[in-house]
């Protein structure tokens, strides 16, 4: 009984822990569920964009999937990236942005609250990119959605790319209808070659 005393109290003092799936490629319009700074394992900066799929045209993601974007502060393109995707998602000149816009956008470790940001709907166009070094690197491009200036994407005459079961079984069904289709396949007895 000791030995598990022992784990309860090292359970109930430890830090929760998140694990997050990151986009792929793809095309998705999403709910920004939070924006928020943290430190990695390393202690290094970063910010987190928290998001809830509403639709894509990535069927690993279907509506409801989390998925997060996370941006490394101490990088050389760090700031500028949050920046512009605070600009792209608010419609907020550059130059307008002050260090109160940013913290209320991002909330710090330790800060309870939520981003003013939260709620908002975006769409996200993620692409692969080669870096110099060749090594590939996933680019998101963010846009505020307003539903009532914005037309939607028709996500289902986009290019569906994943590689779930799910694009697997919308591909057999289309053979079967395209087999169906075709006139062959109605009767036991017809041979397709």
């Amino acid at each position: 009984m000791a030995e598990f005393d022992f784990f309860a109290n090292a359970i109930a003092n430890s830090v929760a822990q998140t694990s997050s799936r990151y986009f792929e490629k793809g095309t998705y319009l999403v709910n920004i569920d939070n924006c928020t700074f943290f430190h990695n394992r390393k202690r290094q900066p970063r910010a987190v964009v928290s998001c809830t799929v509403i639709d894509s045209n990535n069927l690993d993601f279907p509506e409801t999937s989390q998925v997060s974007w996370v941006v490394s502060l101490d990088s050389d393109s760090g700031p500028s990236t949050i920046k512009t995707f605070i600009c792209d998602v608010t419609g907020e000149a550059a130059h307008t942005l002050t260090p109160k816009d940013i913290n209320e956008a991002f909330i710090a470790p330790g800060v309870h609250g939520v981003s003013k940001l939260a709620g908002r709907k975006a769409l996200v166009n993620v692409y692969e990119k080669t870096t110099e070094k060749n090594t590939i690197f996933t680019k998101c491009e963010w846009k505020g959605f307003d539903a009532t200036k914005d037309k939607l994407p028709n996500f289902r005459q986009m290019t569906q790319i994943g590689s779930s079961e799910q694009a697997q079984a919308q591909t057999a069904e289309a053979a079967i209808a395209d087999t169906k289709n075709s006139g062959w396949g109605n009767t036991d007895n017809d041979i397709p070659f």
